[in-house]
Order: structure tokens, then sequence, then C-alpha cells
């Protein structure tokens, strides 16, 4: 395991209760996109939350009620108060609207807490605040922006080549602006800190996981290590980027999916002639 993320996996103390290792609120969901927060509240569930509490819209009901039983349910609409948590993941799904940005503002605006902001979510922050000059986090609030590389082009205001070939700079003029902790998703996952001073470059992860999803499956298990781990976001997303490529690496490895194991040999040879050029 990366020195970086030493301290990030305490076991849990042996009185451990489903609150005591963190409750996660999930908000997101449409019509056209209702499985979205779903994906995300079984990340969440892997991730270890004690307590997985969906804000989803009627659409989204069903696969919640097969995949993620143990979630309560509270119904999305423009007005809705998500019930409280550790930490709300917001935008999975949510989709291009008025009732997006109305959610969003009403989820943000002065509110104290730790907010992870994914997909739709980075799409109204963009609109609301990228042209001018970022956003300033409410007192008591802490936010973890989580954006592949065509989000954080709309963060900033860049095409999406110029995110692709100048990736540090590209978290480090994020960070700047929006004064939050960036996981900038893709090959090498980058993680910087709010301040700037700490980043962590992945190195777990496989082609297998261009799929879509999993960038939902990846918010559920970063609010869920934010949870239990408490203060340090960085160290929160920093682990949750490993885990959810680590646990694709292993997949891959085993081959249980016939649809993979071409790629999971492709893989494995690649590492093998990665090793012997080190060598």
């Amino acid at each position: 395991m990366p020195a970086e993320l030493e301290g990030a996996f305490p076991p849990r103390p042996a009185d451990a209760n489903k609150y005591s290792v963190g409750t996660v609120a999930i908000v997101g969901g449409s019509p056209h996109y209702p499985h979205a927060p779903v994906i995300a509240a079984l990340g969440a569930r892997a991730g270890g939350a004690g307590l997985v509490q969906l804000v989803v819209p009627d659409a989204s009901r069903y696969a919640a009620g097969a995949l993620v039983p143990e979630a309560t349910f509270t119904k999305l609409s423009a007005t809705c108060v998500p019930p409280k948590a550790d930490v709300t993941v917001i935008g999975m799904g949510l989709g291009q609207s008025v009732t997006t940005e109305v959610i969003v503002s009403r989820l943000l605006s002065g509110s104290k807490g730790r907010f992870v902001l994914d997909a739709d979510a980075l799409t109204v922050l963009a609109q609301w605040y990228g042209k001018k000059g970022g956003y300033k986090p409410a007192a008591g609030q802490e936010i973890v922006l989580t954006p592949h590389e065509g989000e954080a082009a709309r963060l900033l205001g860049w095409k999406r080549e110029k995110v692709a070939a100048e990736r540090d700079a590209a978290v480090s003029e994020i960070v700047s602006r929006y004064r939050a902790t960036v996981v900038l998703k893709g090959r090498s996952t980058v993680v910087a800190s709010s301040d700037g001073a700490r980043k962590y470059v992945n190195g777990t992860g496989n082609p297998c996981m261009a799929l879509g999803g999993m960038g939902d499956l990846l918010a559920g298990v970063l609010g869920a290590r934010w949870a239990y781990l408490g203060g340090d976001p960085f160290l929160a997303a920093a682990s949750a980027v490993w885990l959810h490529g680590a646990a694709s690496d292993k997949v891959v490895e085993s081959a249980d999916d016939p649809s993979i194991a071409n790629t999971a040999a492709a893989v494995g040879s690649l590492r093998v002639r990665l090793e012997r050029r080190k060598a």
C-alpha cells in the first residue's frame, strides 16, 4: 500500500454500530438516469458505510429496493430536505435542469458539512462559479470534487485536450479556484488536497474500468471512506481511489468474468513487460 495511505484503513472498534462507522446520504437520479445513485449506494455499502440514505426519484425505487434494500429512501424534489449524514454525495444522474440547479444550490448555499460533488453537480458548479473566479465554501463546509477530464474542462473553462495534456496543472488550478479537495479521474487518477500541499497519483486500476457507472461507484466509496475516517478529505479521497482501482484489479486478475479474460491477459502481459523494463 502506498505510504500516502498510511492510517487510511483503521480496524473497526469492537463496539462499532451503524452510526459510528459513518452515514452517507446520496442525492441523485432522474427519469433518464434512475440507477446512477443506486450504483453510488452500492459503492458506499462496499466502502463500509454503516447507513446509506438515498434521496432519489420514484424511478429509482425498484432498483434501490432490490440492490440496497437496507438503504432508507427520501423522494427527490426541488424542495426535499436530505437526511442528516456524515457525508452527502450529490450529482449522479441528476441531469441538467432547473430542478438540478435548485437542488445543488440549496444544498451548498451556506450549508455546513462534508459534500462530495460528482457528475451533474459539477456542471452546475462550473456554470455558476467557473466564470466568476471559483467557489468559496461556506464556513464549516468541506468539499471534494470528482471530475473526469471533460468535467474538469468545464470547471476551468479549458479545452478537454488541454486538461488531458496538463493534468497536474488542471488539478492545481481547480484546487485554487474552488478551494476543494480534487479527484481528477482517468488513467493515474490524481488526488490533491484543498490547500495544494499534498498530491497522490494512483497506481491501481485497469482498462476494464472504462465502463459507465464507474464514477458513480467511486463517489459512493469516497463518501463511505470519508464518513468513517472523518476529518481528512484528502486521505479519504486517496484511499477511496486506491481501493476502487485495487478491487477492479482483483476482479480482472481472477478473470472470473469470461468477457474480461482477454483484457486480463493483456493487462498481465503489459505488467510483465513494464517490470522487465524497470529491471
